[in-house]
This record gives C-alpha cells, sequence and structure tokens, in this order.
C-alpha cells in the first residue's frame, strides 16, 4: 500500500491506495489542473442557489428511451413545469450506447435538449456514465414496464462486460472525449457529473449479476474519466458522488471509488435520502474539503427525506439541491425502492420520489407551494 498525504484542500486527508490504483491516481493528476477550492469557490459565488430535479421525461422508461425517442413535447411541457415551481437546473442522463449507435443524431438531440433547457433559463448537470440498476444494457433490448417497481427499466453505462474489462473500458475514452469536445465550453451547462453511483451493488435488484469487485472495476473508470475529462479541459466543473457511508471525513473508511470521487472532483457532490440529522452531518463532513457543495439526489418521503425537512437545510447552507423525478411516469419512482421485492400495485401512500402527476397536477400542492416560496427571489445561473 501507498500512503498519500493531501492538506491542498486546507485539511489533511490521508488516503491510502493500492498501486494499482495510484498509478491511474497520478496519471489523472498530471492529465490537467483540477481546479483549485478558490477556482471552484469563486465559481460557486457567481451561482445562485441552485435547485431542480434529476430528469427522465415521464414517457422514457430509462436514458436509452430518452435519447433515442427524444419525445420533444414532453420534454418541453415538464421543463415548463420545473421552470413554474422556480427550478434552475436539472440533472440529466446521457449513454454510451447513443453515442456508439448513432453520434450525430445523439448530439443533435442533446443540443436541442439544451435550447429547450435555455428557454426555461435552466442549466442541467450532465450525467456522463451510470452504476445503478440493469448493467447489461443492450441497444435492441426495449424494456418491458413491470408494474408497480421502483424504475424497472434503468440501464447502467456501461455495462458489466465493458466494467470488468480494462481494455473495453479504454475503449470508452473516444466517447467522453467527443462529448467533451462538443459541449465542453457551452455555456448552456452548468457542469460534468461523469459517474453516478460508479461503485453501486444493485443488491435488492441486480446484485447477482453484479461484478464482485465493483468498486475496483469502477474506481479505474472514475480514474479514467477525470484524465479523458482534463485532457479536453473543459470550461464547467466536474464531479462525482459519494452516494454511501458513515463517515466520509476517515480515509480508513473510503472505498476506492469515494477516494478518488473526493481526491479528483472540482465541487463535491454527494447523495442523502434520509432525515435533516443525516443531511447537516453530511454537510459539516464534506465542508471540510473547502469546495463548493451539491447534493445531486435527496427526497425519499418516506424515508423523512422531504422537502420540508431538506429544502430549507440545504438553500440555507447554499448547497445545491437535486430531488430525484419531476412527473410521474414511465420510470415509477412513485414507487418505494423495495418494490423490487414486493410489487405494489395502485398508488403508493406517500409518493417516493416526484412532484407532479403526469397531468401536470402537483401530488402534494403544499410542496409545490413550500418549493415556490423557497425559489421566489432566485436568479438564471451565470455562465462565469
Amino acid at each position: 500500500m501507498l500512503l498519500r498525504r493531501n492538506f491542498s484542500q486546507g485539511v489533511p486527508c490521508v488516503v491510502l491506495l493500492t498501486v494499482a490504483t495510484f498509478i491511474f491516481f497520478s496519471a489523472a493528476l498530471n492529465a490537467a489542473e483540477r481546479w483549485t477550492p478558490e477556482q471552484a469557490n469563486a465559481w460557486h459565488a457567481n451561482q445562485p442557489w441552485l435547485v431542480g430535479c434529476n430528469f427522465v421525461p415521464s414517457t422514457a422508461i430509462n436514458q436509452l428511451d430518452m435519447w433515442n425517442d427524444f419525445d420533444r413535447a414532453t420534454i418541453e411541457r415538464e421543463l415548463d413545469l420545473a421552470e413554474s415551481i422556480g427550478f434552475n437546473t436539472v440533472r440529466v442522463f446521457l449513454h454510451d450506447i447513443c453515442w456508439r449507435e448513432n453520434k450525430e443524431q445523439f448530439f443533435d438531440r442533446v443540443d436541442e435538449f439544451l435550447s429547450i433547457c435555455t428557454k426555461h433559463k435552466i442549466r442541467p448537470l450532465i450525467v456522463i456514465f451510470d452504476g445503478v440498476w440493469d448493467p447489461d444494457p443492450r441497444p435492441t433490448l426495449i424494456h418491458q414496464l413491470r408494474p408497480g417497481v421502483h424504475n424497472s427499466g434503468w440501464v447502467q453505462s456501461p455495462g458489466r462486460v465493458i466494467l470488468a474489462n480494462d481494455e473495453k473500458q479504454e475503449q470508452l475514452k473516444p466517447y467522453v472525449i467527443d462529448v467533451l469536445k462538443r459541449f465542453g465550453t457551452d455555456e448552456r451547462i452548468l457542469g460534468w457529473d461523469l459517474f453516478n453511483e460508479p461503485d453501486n451493488p444493485n443488491g435488492g435488484s441486480y446484485g447477482p449479476l453484479e461484478l464482485k469487485d465493483k468498486d475496483a472495476a469502477a474506481a479505474k473508470l472514475v480514474l479514467r474519466s477525470f484524465q479523458w475529462a482534463r485532457e479536453v479541459g473543459p470550461s464547467q466543473p466536474l464531479t462525482v458522488g459519494v452516494w454511501h457511508g458513515d463517515d466520509f471525513s476517515d480515509p480508513a473508511k473510503l472505498n476506492e471509488t469515494q477516494k478518488a470521487a473526493l481526491e479528483l472532483s472540482d465541487v463535491i457532490s454527494f447523495h442523502n435520502y434520509s432525515g435533516p440529522e443525516s443531511m447537516e452531518y453530511n454537510i459539516k463532513q464534506l465542508s471540510a474539503y473547502g469546495r463548493p457543495l451539491l447534493c445531486t439526489e435527496f427526497m425519499a418521503r418516506g424515508n423523512g427525506s422531504t422537502f420540508e425537512a431538506i429544502l430549507p437545510i440545504l438553500k440555507r447552507e447554499k448547497v445545491g439541491a437535486y430531488c430525484w423525478g419531476l412527473v410521474d411516469g414511465k420510470s415509477q419512482t412513485k414507487y418505494p425502492w423495495a418494490t423490487w421485492q414486493t410489487p405494489e400495485l395502485g398508488e403508493p401512500d406517500p409518493w417516493h420520489h416526484d412532484i407532479f402527476h403526469t397531468s401536470g397536477e402537483p401530488y402534494r400542492s403544499s410542496e409545490v407551494t413550500m418549493i415556490r416560496k423557497l425559489t421566489s427571489q432566485l436568479t438564471h445561473p451565470t455562465s462565469k
């Protein structure tokens, strides 16, 4: 094992790295400059409080569906709903298969999506890879809706076959480079979330199919992704979020993926689906890194992560706030995660995620009123 000390973030941070990971880590650091805390905080100072949602149109069951079918009318209508409650950002997921199958169509649709966002005064945080749900995405597979099951058709990017193989991981470099060369200076984009929950074992859903050493494999792709992105040098910040664990300040409690995410991100991002005490604790821990914070996933009503309990905390601390879901639809994220074990037919009580019915009516009018009150004096984020 190699011992590495880093005092650049304002607090000592001891990180233990395997020899193999250290080689990748050194390459990633040397590829280009990570933003300093001062640069990251200057960027953050030019933003209003960032508040929005994780977005997939209600007519799409997953990312492939979103970009391949590209339901313009629904995207337009639902981003109008987002704007109506003061959201100024959304987090949206790309997929490597869309790029590989039809690059120009994919880029044209991303460009059109950005134009629709701009019309509604929204700047997206764009996710390039995703480690959650189905580990075997295929361009020819049409996912059938499983009634009463949370996010039953969502797919990983890349799949486990690629993630498990170093050579296949390297073949993803042109995808990352291509996307960032095309959009890396686009002022319509807020930032890049390079990999969502890279090491997620998906224990309650596809766990038996997952890689046994997913953390090690995912950490390599996280490091490679930062290296490739730094080669392009986008004007927007880069991040990979931490999403599980009790103590992000203790290196001994971090796995390889978490270490890479915290060491390489320009801005720190994290997920928290628990109540206010847990959210306050995460914010306190992660603030010690001296960088802006984005909570890129929260809001699970049954867990105590409600708008009423959490959103005022995130606004007070100027932590970027992205709830999961906007409009109830094919992703079925109004159902809780436990529906992978026991599907729930009929209307769940309470809804797990999402804010609006497909009709545009709020699930809870009181939530929408509160969100509008908190966002009423916000302005559109600058591009500086």
